[in-house]
């Protein structure tokens, strides 16, 4: 039931890297993707790494003028303007998920997640985990964290609790 408030999303390493170590605390994005509050989501470096070792729990999800957003979230984006200029060129709204908490997690290489993962193909954008899928202890224990951290906060419900570990 875990698999279920898991989500894997493709990145590059230098934002990975930068959202594992703090200094990138909103993932960007030119449209929403699913990321929900309190899922977990992992790091799928993008070629030529091919790996999971890091992840984060989700917190809520905003949209904005691209413009807005910049001037209102730049300092935590981790990213540099020129960059997002031309990442958001042609877009009227921008959308962010903020990382409540981030995780490294022991390496998971394409090659693994191929043998333990049947018919896991990296996302494009994102992907839910599914059910038969591998899932390590420690995205369990980020998981479970996690979503007591934002219950007992009040930004989750307890409702959603309702899942197996």
């Amino acid at each position: 039931m875990q698999a279920k408030y898991i989500k894997a999303l493709s990145i590059k390493r230098i934002y990975a890297e930068r959202i594992i170590h703090g200094s990138k605390k909103i993932e960007l994005r030119k449209r929403s993707i699913g990321m929900e509050l309190g899922d977990l989501i992992l790091l799928y470096e993008t070629t030529p790494d091919s790996i999971i070792r890091g992840g984060f729990i989700a917190d809520k999800t905003i949209s904005l003028p691209v413009s807005k957003m910049w001037s209102k979230y730049h300092d935590i984006m981790g990213v540099e303007k020129d960059f997002y200029d031309t990442y958001f060129e042609n877009c009227e709204f921008a959308y962010g998920t903020f990382v409540y908490e981030s995780f490294a997690f022991p390496s998971i290489s394409l090659i693994q997640l191929n043998e333990l993962c049947p018919k896991f193909t990296p996302p494009q954008a994102t992907i839910n985990w599914r059910e038969n899928w591998y899932v390590q202890p420690e995205w369990t224990d980020a998981l479970k964290k996690g979503r007591n951290q934002l219950m007992q906060e009040g930004k989750l419900g307890q409702q959603l609790s309702l899942f197996v570990f």
